[in-house]
C-alpha cells in the first residue's frame, strides 16, 4: 500500500510538470528544415539565420550561420536581430493597452494628442479633426512609403522621436484620409509620440515597463546599448558586387516605434504564443489588446487579398496573420495560422533574405520535405547591376582605346552625317544616363539615404551606362580617322 502512494504521488509530480502534452517534430521534418537553412545562407550570402516555430504546442529552434562571421560567433535562438517592421506589432500593443486603460481613444483625432500636427492634402489644409488614431494604426492616413520617408533624419538622441514627427508637419498627403490602405512606416513613429504624450513615459521606458516586462518579453529591447550590453547581438550585414560585407547603418532612432526594436527568436516564441493564445500567463488585459489589435480595417479595400490590422496584415478570415520587416542589414518575417496552432519567426543579420523562406518551412512542416531556396528580388537586383557595371567598364574601356588607336593612326577625314547623327544618338544617351543619376536629387533623396537601403551597384551601373555610352560616341566620332584606311 506504502509504495502504491509514493508511485502515485510521484506520477502526479511528473504529470503535474508538463501540464500540455508534448510532441516531437520527425526527425525528416527537423532534417529538412536545417537543411533549408543552411541553403539560404549558402545562396543567400546572409550570415546567420534564426527561426522559431510553434507547432503542436511546442516551440523549436532552429539558427544557422554566424551572428558575427567575423569573429565566427553562431547564430542561435538567444541572437539579437534588429525586428525592422515587425516592430509595429508591439507599438500597436502599446498604444490599443492605453486604450484599454481608458487613457485615450482610438477614434480620437490625432490633434488632440499633438495639436501643433498639421497636414496637407492637394495644397489645402486637411481637417485634423477628422484625422483619427485609426488612420495612423491601419495606414490610411495618407502617410505613404514612397512620400514621407526620405526625411526621417539619422541620430540616436533621445528627441528623436519628436524631430521625426516634425518632419512630418504640413506634409503633403498620397490621399484623402480614410480613402484606402497604403503603407507608410512614419505612421507609426506618430503612433509612438502619441504614447509618449499620454503615458508621459519615453516610448522606450513605456514598452520596456509597459509591454515587454508585464509579457514577460525578457530579452527584447529597444535600445541597442542594451542589447550590445547582453552580449548577443547580432553584426548586421548587406552584399554589394557579389560580396556580403558587415554594415553599420545610421541610427535612425525616432524610427524605432515603426521598425528598430530588437529582439531574439526565443522571445518571438513566446510573443507569438501570446498572439495565438498558446500562451496564457499574462495579465488579463492582454487577452483584449491581442484579440483587437488582429482586427483588419474592413472599411478600405484589401491590398493583395490582405487587410492592415495593428502591426499585422491580416486575410479576411484571420486565419493568416503576418508581417515582414527589412533594415538596411537585417529581415524579418513573422507568421501566424492561428487555427493551425502553428507560428513561424525568421530572423536574418542580413538583406538579401527571401523571406518567403518562412512559407517553405510551412510547407515542411505539412508534410512536403523537398523545398530548396529561391534567391531574393534585392540579391538579383544586386547581381544583375553589379555584372552590368563590370560589362559596361570593360565596353567603355574597349571602346576607347579603339577610338584612341583610330586617332593615332590616321588623318582626320570630312565628318560625314551618319557619323554626326550616330555620334549625337549616344551622347543624348549620355546625358540620359547623367540625369538618370541625378533624377532623385530632384526628387528630394539623396544618394546618400539611397545607398543606405539599396545595393551600391544602383549608382555603380548608372554610372558606368554613362561612360560607356560617352566612349561609344567617342568611337564613333573616331570613324572619321577610319576613312583613311580606305
Amino acid at each position: 500500500m506504502k509504495k502504491a502512494i509514493v508511485f502515485a504521488l510521484t506520477m502526479l509530480l511528473f504529470i503535474s510538470g508538463f501540464p500540455s502534452k508534448s510532441y516531437a517534430l520527425p526527425d525528416e521534418q527537423s532534417a529538412a528544415i536545417q537543411a533549408l537553412l543552411n541553403e539560404a545562407c549558402r545562396k543567400s550570402g546572409v550570415p546567420g539565420m534564426s527561426v522559431s516555430i510553434l507547432a503542436d504546442d511546442e516551440v523549436f529552434y532552429f539558427s544557422s550561420g554566424y551572428a558575427d562571421r567575423e569573429k565566427e560567433l553562431s547564430a542561435s535562438e538567444n541572437t539579437l536581430y534588429e525586428l525592422a517592421s515587425v516592430s509595429k506589432a508591439f507599438t500597436a500593443t502599446g498604444i490599443l493597452l492605453l486604450e484599454e486603460q481608458g487613457r485615450l481613444s482610438m477614434t480620437d483625432s490625432v490633434q488632440k494628442y499633438l495639436p501643433w500636427f498639421t497636414l496637407k492634402y492637394q495644397g489645402k489644409p486637411v481637417d485634423m479633426h477628422r484625422l483619427t488614431l485609426n488612420h495612423f494604426l491601419h495606414h490610411t492616413s495618407g502617410l505613404t512609403n514612397s512620400r514621407h520617408t526620405q526625411n526621417i533624419p539619422q541620430g540616436n538622441t533621445p528627441d528623436m522621436l519628436q524631430k521625426t514627427v516634425e518632419m512630418l508637419a504640413d506634409a503633403e498627403l498620397a490621399f484623402p484620409p480614410g480613402e484606402q490602405y497604403n503603407y507608410g512606416t512614419v505612421n507609426y513613429d506618430v503612433l509612438g509620440l502619441v504614447i509618449e504624450t499620454v503615458s508621459g513615459q519615453s516610448y522606450e521606458d513605456f514598452m520596456r515597463e509597459q509591454v515587454f516586462q508585464p509579457l514577460g518579453l525578457r530579452q527584447t529591447y529597444v535600445y541597442k546599448e542594451d542589447a550590445r550590453a547582453a552580449g548577443q547581438m547580432a553584426k548586421g550585414y548587406r552584399s554589394s558586387f557579389f560580396m556580403t560585407i558587415p554594415y553599420h547603418a545610421p541610427d535612425y532612432a525616432g524610427n524605432k516605434p515603426a521598425g528598430y526594436l530588437i529582439s531574439c527568436t526565443k522571445d518571438m516564441a513566446r510573443w507569438m504564443g501570446i498572439q495565438i493564445g498558446i500562451v496564457q500567463d499574462i495579465p488579463e488585459i492582454f487577452h483584449t489588446v491581442i484579440d483587437k489589435s488582429h482586427q483588419g480595417d474592413l472599411s478600405v479595400p484589401a491590398v493583395n487579398e490582405m487587410y492592415y490590422a495593428a502591426g499585422w496584415q491580416v486575410n479576411a478570415g484571420q486565419t493568416m496573420i503576418e508581417h515582414s520587416g527589412g533594415n538596411p542589414n537585417f529581415s524579418t518575417q513573422v507568421t501566424l495560422l492561428p487555427k493551425e496552432g502553428k507560428a513561424v519567426c525568421l530572423l536574418t543579420n542580413g538583406a538579401n533574405t527571401n523571406i518567403s523562406l518562412v512559407q517553405k518551412i510551412i510547407a515542411i512542416l505539412d508534410g512536403n520535405l523537398t523545398q530548396s531556396y529561391e534567391i531574393s528580388g534585392t540579391q538579383l537586383l544586386d547581381i544583375l547591376l553589379s555584372s552590368a557595371t563590370i560589362i559596361f567598364c570593360l565596353l567603355a574601356v574597349l571602346f576607347f582605346l579603339s577610338g584612341l588607336r583610330r586617332v593615332k593612326r590616321n588623318e582626320p577625314q570630312p565628318i560625314t552625317k551618319k557619323t554626326i547623327i550616330v555620334t549625337v544618338i549616344f551622347l543624348a544617351a549620355t546625358i540620359l544616363s547623367i540625369m538618370c543619376w541625378a533624377f532623385p536629387m530632384f526628387i528630394g533623396y539623396g544618394w546618400s539615404k539611397i545607398l543606405v537601403w539599396q545595393t551600391y551597384s544602383v549608382l555603380t551601373a548608372l554610372i558606368s551606362s554613362s561612360l560607356l555610352s560617352a566612349s561609344i560616341a567617342w568611337f564613333v566620332y573616331t570613324q572619321r580617322y577610319h576613312a583613311s584606311l580606305r
